[in-house]
């Protein structure tokens, strides 16, 4: 349900500045066949693509996760068991992704627990985005591959770091690992 209204607002946003399938996929590097998949409810994008088609449309992230365009509150309060998944399917890797801010007006950052399974075979996908990223381990054993390096993170271990280096963090325990990772949008 949550990726149809998100598939939805993109292809509004998109069409309401004349944005082209392809002239967009373009401006921001990912295929119009992709883009048509997101749009069409076909492809769940993880947060990196997702970041990539907000800023390309020059709108937060967070707008794909509202409700309704209430921007009244000055604040937000999202109780541990009020927490939405917002990507079902995620990566091909199987992050699953929590929203852990309602926060209705503009801002800058998105706050989530991404739960990270435990993996037989190393992904090879990388990501990258602009803006910053943040990522707190909670439990478990983290390996951010970060361009070139891979660092590893443990509990109570964090990283703020430029997300433009194609990166991706991955289980390397053997358990499900939880990170509190913090998004945040460049200024538009």
């Amino acid at each position: 349900m949550l990726e149809k209204k998100i598939a939805e607002k993109i292809r509004r946003i998109r069409k309401s500045q004349g944005l082209t399938l392809a002239s967009f996929g373009e401006a921001i590097g990912l295929s119009k066949a992709l883009l048509s998949r997101i749009e069409n409810n076909q492809v769940a994008p993880p947060i990196a693509t997702l970041s990539k088609i907000a800023n390309g449309l020059g709108v937060p992230i967070s707008v794909f996760f509202e409700d309704q365009d209430d921007d009244a509150a000055s604040y937000s309060v999202t109780p541990s068991h009020g927490r939405r998944q917002v990507i079902r399917r995620g990566t091909r890797a199987g992050f699953i992704y929590f929203a852990l801010s309602n926060f209705k007006k503009k801002h800058l950052i998105q706050p989530f627990l991404v739960q990270y399974p435990v993996i037989d075979k190393q992904p090879t996908r990388l990501f990258d985005h602009p803006g910053e990223e943040f990522l707190f381990v909670l439990k478990g054993q983290m390996e951010l591959v970060y361009g070139n390096e891979k660092i590893r993170l443990g509990p109570g271990d964090a990283i703020h770091f430029d997300p433009s280096v194609p990166h991706r963090g991955q289980n390397v325990g053997n358990e499900v690992s939880e990170c509190l990772v913090v998004v945040i949008d460049k200024e538009t």
